[in-house]
């Protein structure tokens, strides 16, 4: 059976991560990694590992505190901004549907062409079944307009909330 675990391993690893492997490494630990695989594999990619990331974090290029604070700042306003509009946007909604729903009532309420063309409608079989459910047809309307602007209010609080996170 192939062994896994080496007693070593984390001595190896310990000065591969240090950058000591292997000048730095005792001269029985640099024995014991050439005559066992695991640790000569786990020095190999350590070291590897290590040269990765001090050449990424050479070519970094980190931007001055300055800047990052400033973009911190414009990100704050733009998301006061936004949680401050909000309620503002919700209640020109609610408006703009009682002035709709008022200018219909007032519409239907003094003109006489159409309240005749309503009777007209009610007088017909068809036009009977559909007066009569006038109240499922008007809220069936209002779950097809109030749906989408409420899973539209919904996303822009999770987009919100995902910005937040970020």
């Amino acid at each position: 059976m192939k062994r896994t675990h080496c007693e070593f391993e984390a001595e190896v690893l310990a000065a591969a991560l240090e950058s000591r492997w292997p000048d730095g490494a005792g001269a029985q630990l640099r024995e014991h990694a050439l005559a066992c695989a695991i640790c000569s594999e786990a020095a190999l990619v350590s070291c590897a590992i290590l040269e990765d990331r001090e050449e990424l974090r050479s070519a970094a290029s980190v931007p001055d505190s300055g800047r990052v604070w400033w973009l911190a700042q414009i990100r704050a306003r733009r998301e006061a901004i936004a949680a401050a509009e909000r309620p503002i946007t919700i209640v020109q909604m609610i408006v703009f549907a009682c002035a709709t729903g008022l200018l219909g009532a007032c519409f239907g309420a003094t003109s006489e062409w159409f309240q005749a063309a309503f009777k007209r409608i009610a007088a017909n079989p068809l036009g009977a079944f559909v007066s009569q459910h006038a109240i499922l047809g008007v809220g069936m309307a209002a779950v097809l307009f109030l749906l989408p602007a409420a899973a539209y209010l919904a996303m822009q609080r999770e987009d919100g909330e995902l910005g937040r996170q970020k």
